[in-house]
């Protein structure tokens, strides 16, 4: 797997609990999320809407950033990743900066939740890498892992 790919699953996988995590929460059905970790609780296949978001950001990342041309056939956020490390300020943000948590992050930032780059790994990441907005939530989901209040289960 390359560094793209594997940035490109971790956005798969926080787009999906945060869409799966709002099933949940919207549903007499699921499981009680209180106090557990989310990542460890969703299923372990990753919905195929999450996967397509996470391709979409992939590719909107790079039209947003200044990406070489040799970079821009799949290794896009290989290349963006590489110049975080590059530019990262030692002890400036909360997170390592790794292929999973650079993925996870960049989702987060992208779906608007509040924490993304600038917290996970400094201002100087923040200001250096475009994340362009994706709206991804429960009903941008390829099924329903549990049925919604008010529905029929």
């Amino acid at each position: 797997m390359t560094i793209s790919e594997e940035i490109e699953l971790h956005m798969a996988r926080a787009f999906f609990a945060s869409a799966w995590a709002d099933q949940v929460d919207n549903s007499d059905e699921g499981p009680n999320l209180s106090g557990k970790e989310i990542m460890d609780e969703m299923p372990t296949e990753i919905d195929s809407a999450a996967r397509h978001a996470a391709k979409t950001l992939h590719f909107e990342m790079v039209r947003a950033n200044p990406v070489p041309d040799e970079f821009r056939c799949g290794l896009g956020l290989e290349y963006l990743f590489q110049n975080a490390l590059a530019s990262r300020v030692e002890g400036k943000g909360d997170r390592p900066l790794t292929p999973e948590n650079f993925g996870h992050y960049c989702a987060m930032q992208a779906m608007g939740h509040g924490v993304g780059l600038h917290d996970a790994f400094g201002k100087t990441v923040y200001e250096m890498i475009q994340v362009p907005y994706v709206e991804f939530g429960s009903a941008s989901l390829a099924k329903d892992y549990y049925p919604q209040r008010g529905e029929p289960s």
